[in-house]
């Protein structure tokens, strides 16, 4: 029975506890007022800084809720915690991120950027974050 509550409330293994601290959801709500503004101004470099911060503030949620040393090792874990579609989009925009900072020539149109950054925030709303 104890097994089955841990489970309900999502302790498993791979979780730390349920929810972000409200000092980690304090830092990512500061992140995306940031994030917001720099996807208003849409220039090619801040929609870069604005993928990047946003990708980093699922990852700071990401590291207070699941164990793994690595954002795609938490993201492996969380994957019961999203719905099949959202969680392949949370990876396709991880990806992107991952191509924006590692390929130098490598620059996604301003929509393929925005949508990324609206999964990520998608994404942190259903670990309830408010953003």
């Amino acid at each position: 029975m104890f097994e089955f509550i841990k489970k309900l409330l999502g302790f498993t293994k791979g979780y730390r506890r349920y929810s972000v601290s409200q000092q980690t959801e304090d830092r990512i709500k500061s992140d995306w007022i940031k994030i917001d503004e720099l996807l208003r101004l849409r220039s090619p470099s801040q929609l870069r800084q604005a993928l990047i911060s946003a990708d980093r503030s699922l990852d700071q949620a990401l590291k207070d809720i699941f164990e793994g040393e690595t954002m795609g090792e938490r993201l492996k874990s969380a994957n019961d915690r999203y719905e099949r579609n959202i969680y392949n989009k949370i990876w396709e925009a991880h990806k992107i991120r991952n191509n924006l900072v590692h390929e130098a020539a490598y620059e996604p149109p301003y929509y393929v950027v925005n949508e990324a950054v609206e999964t990520f925030r998608i994404a942190l709303r259903l670990l309830n974050v408010r953003v």
